[in-house]
């Protein structure tokens, strides 16, 4: 039996003999090792398909302090998550207009991307700040690591 015979069959086998996959402890023993190689299968092709996306973490008061900060110019982001660090109120998005249709000549509006840089609520840097030091209750995140 292939490989890919052998994660489907787990349903099969359990249709041709259920009295033994249900009713004797080494039948549900190979039906639940059948049944996690499929679940391990079907996980790895969904990791696969897929696509990454780009995650962001508040920046809180402790984080420029961290052994995983990292800053270049405005952009910050942590080596330890792999993502990138936004302050509170930062985030706005940029609109793009395109046609609803092809044969339409009316036109929607539709996100283009997120300007990280710039804020999305017109808020004063000292509220900006204070939100910092609220991130997480005021407390370091838990993978804080001091430099």
């Amino acid at each position: 039996m292939s490989e890919a015979e052998e994660y489907v069959s787990w349903w099969l086998a359990l249709s041709r003999d259920p009295d033994y996959y249900t009713n004797t402890e080494q039948g549900q023993k190979e039906l639940a090792e059948m049944i996690r190689k499929e679940s391990e299968r079907l996980l790895e092709e969904i990791g696969k398909l897929v696509k990454p996306t780009k995650e962001i973490i508040w920046l809180s008061n402790f984080c420029k302090s961290c052994h995983y900060f990292k800053s270049e110019g405005r952009k910050m982001s942590c080596n330890k998550w792999h993502v990138r660090l936004v302050k509170p109120f930062y985030g706005r998005a940029v609109w793009k207009q395109v046609r609803s249709k092809p044969s339409d000549d009316e036109k929607e509006l539709v996100v283009d991307g997120i300007d990280w840089d710039t804020r999305w609520k017109e808020v004063s840097e000292k509220v900006v700040d204070m939100a910092v030091g609220m991130v997480n209750g005021g407390y370091p995140y838990f993978c804080y690591k001091g430099t």
